[in-house]
């Protein structure tokens, strides 16, 4: 029987990390990336699209790459990769969702930030769930203080969390536990202009600081085996502490990753770009 590969579908920013895992993503033969849209960030959705456009473009991909709502947050645009050989797609982020499902049947969506146009997608698509395998989100706590992408809105990731998909999240506390190291960074030089220019954008930032959150989240959907979960229904608390995750017992299908086989991921990371 023939190997089937995943569909996957990115939403996402263009945070340094972020954009270290989209460049892992269109190197790997692994899955199908059948598309990628924005969300609010370190920079604005137009801002990220146009970054992930000239990326793409430089990999020769020319990716539908299309721009979600824009929360308001506070940015810092700018363009760290440029083309004019590309342009963002004319279709809203949840459009893309919905249509990028109908087409592949299964869909595995990625998801790094607010989950706004994945919500919106599910509201205006009846039935969409039968066409999503697997959500993988990347943020949340059941302790530590909550994160920006669940904060700013927490509605979304409710209505997310309350579906009967299969949900995996890797919390805030587990992506903070891997890091760009130096060391990493010089086993990567003068491999790829692109890269060249991530990494001298990581090297500005000190060490303990270079999170490597987007790349992990990645490196789940390829193997959950190296993953220690945690299996509950969880809901997004809309009170006191907006954004904070709670366990509760009627809901199934999330998965809580607590551990992380942090040698095999860092190979991922190495294998993937080398």
């Amino acid at each position: 029987m023939d190997y089937e590969k995943p569909f996957i579908f990115i939403d996402t920013n263009f945070g340094l990390d972020e954009a270290l895992m989209i460049k892992m993503a269109f190197n790997s033969f692994d899955f199908e990336l059948v598309g990628i849209s924005t969300s609010s960030g370190t920079m604005s959705p137009k801002k990220a699209a146009d970054n992930i456009v000239a990326l793409s473009a430089n990999e020769g991909l020319y990716l539908s790459v299309s721009k979600g709502d824009d929360l308001d947050l506070s940015y810092e645009d700018r363009d760290i990769l440029t083309t004019s050989d590309d342009y963002i797609e004319n279709m809203p982020a949840f459009e893309s969702i919905i249509d990028k499902a109908d087409d592949c049947g299964k869909l595995d969506i990625l998801t790094t930030g607010p989950l706004t146009n994945i919500a919106k997608a599910l509201d205006e698509a009846d039935g969409l769930e039968d066409y999503i395998s697997h959500i993988f989100i990347l943020g949340g706590s059941l302790g530590a203080e909550v994160s920006e992408n669940f904060r700013s809105d927490y509605k979304a990731i409710d209505k997310v969390l309350n579906t009967g998909i299969d949900i995996f999240i890797i919390p805030d506390e587990l992506s903070r536990s891997v890091v760009l190291t130096d060391d990493m960074i010089e086993k990567l030089r003068n491999t790829d202009r692109d890269l060249e220019t991530i990494l001298d954008e990581f090297i500005k930032v000190p060490e303990e600081k270079r999170f490597l959150k987007a790349p992990l989240l990645l490196y789940l959907t390829q193997a959950p085996e190296a993953f220690i979960f945690e299996e509950s229904g969880f809901k997004v608390d809309s009170d006191e502490e907006k954004g904070a995750l709670k366990r509760v017992s009627s809901r199934k299908n999330n998965y809580l990753a607590n551990k992380v086989n942090e040698e095999a991921f860092y190979d991922f990371i190495l294998g993937n770009l080398l």
